[in-house]
């Protein structure tokens, strides 16, 4: 079978379990304090090139809930596109914690700096939730890319407007090598931001970095508070240690982010122009014949069931062998 359903579907990158076979034996102290987090820390810490406090969350979901409610006071809310990743895929998580989730609709993804910007701007005030944290993902939830540019734009908004911005960093190493961007670009432009670990070879877990000052302070009180800080949170440390030591992290969305343009230069060449294709999710549309005889040799996940949509995600562990396999599925 050709596996394109997702980016985490995997252990996880095998040098992170060489090094915890060399150090089985040893005692680690708990809740994220450890040298091996301390150590992964001071890696991630170079690569932004400024300070910053860094945590390691579980996942996702709970790194979303905690970046984005510990900002807010209880009449103020997320700003989010219509697509987002907390509009449509965490069970209103954020709502559930007494906070709405105002959301811009879209057709590609992305937010702009000047729908923001209108949009605080003709809030009607105390009658409605005050806007405080505006949430961008990258990559978008349909796999399109923000330009460095394009944030630098939304940041600026963000600080004239005295608004947090929190970027969702999930699959922000495929972004950056999409894009040659860097971490210390989004360490520039927002107030905190997420570096994914899960879908990029980590076992599991992200890396939460916070540089806005205001937000450091008692931001472990709200970890521990929210069920959210691990006794063996030295696990994802140890993920990261290993992922940034000596660039895994970047080659393993190098790998993804090839297969993608593989995958997509076969597509065009097919004629199948992919509907949105920036990064390692790419989506086409299709119809449900075609799906039931594309589902006998891969594995996909279907988007939009209405329009027969399916999304075709690539890895590090992706190979010229699974793309070539699926592109010669869909020819037949």
């Amino acid at each position: 079978m050709n596996i394109f359903l997702n980016d985490y579907n995997d252990f996880g990158s095998k040098e992170i379990y060489n090094e915890i076979s060399k150090i089985f034996d040893e005692k680690i102290s708990g809740y994220g304090l450890d040298e091996i987090s301390n150590s992964a820390r001071e890696l991630i810490l170079k690569e932004i090139g400024r300070d910053a406090n860094i945590e390691f969350i579980s996942g996702g979901t709970a790194t979303n809930i905690l970046a984005t409610t510990f900002c807010l006071r209880p009449h103020e809310a997320v700003l989010s596109a219509s697509t987002g990743h907390i509009t449509h895929h965490e069970t209103g998580s954020i709502e559930a914690t007494g906070h709405k989730v105002v959301t811009i609709k879209t057709s590609d993804g992305k937010i702009r700096a000047s729908e923001i910007k209108d949009l605080v701007e003709n809030q009607p005030g105390e009658i409605d939730v005050k806007i405080k944290v505006v949430y961008i993902s990258q990559t978008t939830e349909v796999g399109t890319i923000y330009s460095i540019e394009e944030i630098k734009e939304i940041y600026r908004v963000c600080v004239e407007k005295n608004l947090y911005l929190y970027i969702d960093g999930a699959r922000i190493a495929h972004a950056m090598a999409a894009n040659n961007t860097k971490l210390s670009d989004y360490a520039k432009y927002s107030h905190i931001f997420s570096i994914g670990g899960t879908k990029n070879g980590a076992l599991f877990g992200e890396a939460l970095v916070i540089l806005e000052e205001d937000l450091k302070k008692d931001f472990r009180y709200y970890l521990k508070q929210r069920g959210a800080m691990m006794a063996k949170t030295f696990l994802i440390g140890l993920s990261f240690k290993v992922l940034f030591e000596d660039g895994l992290y970047y080659r393993n969305a190098k790998k993804a982010y090839e297969m993608s343009r593989l995958l997509v230069e076969g597509l065009k060449e097919i004629g199948r122009e992919p509907l949105f294709g920036e990064s390692n999710q790419i989506f086409i549309r299709s119809n449900p014949d075609e799906i039931k005889k594309l589902e006998k040799e891969n594995i996909f996940e279907i988007d939009n069931k209405k329009d027969s949509i399916i999304r075709l995600v690539t890895n590090y562990r992706t190979t010229e062998e699974d793309v070539r396999g699926f592109l010669n599925s869909i020819k037949n």
